[in-house]
């Protein structure tokens, strides 16, 4: 069984200096660092996140960091616009597809007030205990109603929703052409951003409280191979 931390995104008080689990604010990085651009435009993207490995749920991982971008220019976000950057203190794995510059800050991800102010903030991340999890099948992983304002889509197995950091992702794309990562051994999830109880909550994301569009029921899907040096993002709708 893999092994999972669920966890709530919670704004900090102090400013994280430390190369630890985080949302928002600038990176902190370990090595050299190398910002990814977004190809339509040539400017930096968003930091959203970094990912510290924590060698209970990725033996051997050794210290890796995975810091995590998109470009906020594509309405709603797709799969290709969600960019890593893996480093530890020797080296940096970087996706071939996209260029970068080496510049240690630049834009981040940001929180909308009433009056559609932009406010910065960061969010330290409260981990929840390490647990098992058990595998199910995609084929029985979920279960979608009639959309409805009150109850919203509903999963057949809740257990696997959430905010968290291993375990074993839900999988919301077609079962006919399953994609590539969910079903093999060789990919392990660094990170899914999903709601707990469905999706309808005020017409608002109910999992994060920055501002990330992912349309009205997207859910953000990190993996990240067996040897620490690929990540495949996914952005799943019903």
């Amino acid at each position: 069984m893999p092994l999972k931390t669920q966890f709530q995104i919670v704004e900090s008080s102090t400013k994280i200096t430390e190369p630890i689990t985080k949302f928002g604010s600038q990176p902190v990085w370990i090595s050299q660092p190398y910002w990814p651009l977004c190809p339509e435009i040539d400017e930096q993207m968003l930091f959203l996140a970094q990912i510290s490995l924590d060698p209970k749920l990725f033996p051997n991982s050794n210290d890796t960091m995975v810091y995590i971008f998109f470009s906020e220019k594509c309405e709603p976000i797709y799969d290709e616009a969600i960019v890593t950057v893996i480093q530890t203190s020797e080296n940096v794995t970087l996706d071939d597809n996209f260029s970068y510059v080496s510049k240690a800050i630049g834009r981040v991800i940001y929180e909308v007030d009433d009056n559609f102010q932009v406010i910065y903030k960061e969010y330290k991340v409260v981990l929840e205990p390490i647990e098992d999890e058990e595998i199910i099948s995609i084929e029985e992983m979920y279960r979608i109603y009639e959309l409805d304002y009150d109850t919203g889509f509903q999963f057949s197995k809740p257990e696997l929703a959430g905010n968290k950091i291993g375990g074993q992702p839900l999988y919301m794309k077609s079962l006919t052409n399953i994609a590539e990562g969910f079903n093999s051994e060789e990919w392990l999830l660094l990170l899914q951003l999903a709601p707990t109880q469905g999706f309808w909550d005020n017409l608002q994301p109910n999992f994060y409280p920055f501002h990330m569009e992912l349309g009205e029921f997207g859910i953000l899907t990190v993996l990240i191979s067996s040897d620490y040096k690929r990540t495949k993002s996914y952005i799943q709708y019903p």
